[in-house]
């Protein structure tokens, strides 16, 4: 109880969160820079993860029923 009881860092007067002005970012990035950055990274693992999953559906074989 008693840590929970402590105000963080972000909640004290003068911290960081109140040194930044409105329309900054913090990873020094536009918008389109960083949309540009996460497509150039997620998409291709997209693709690796989607083409594993397609060859593993192609080549499992149906089991054959017998009557």
């Amino acid at each position: 109880m008693f840590f929970l009881s402590i105000p963080h860092a972000w909640h004290l007067a003068g911290t960081w969160s109140e040194q930044l002005p409105d329309n900054s970012n913090l990873i020094g990035m536009d918008n389109s820079a960083l949309i540009m950055t996460l497509h150039s990274i997620f998409i291709p693992v997209l693709l690796v993860i989607c083409f594993y999953i397609y060859k593993q559906v192609i080549t499992k074989k149906a089991p054959k029923v017998r009557s």
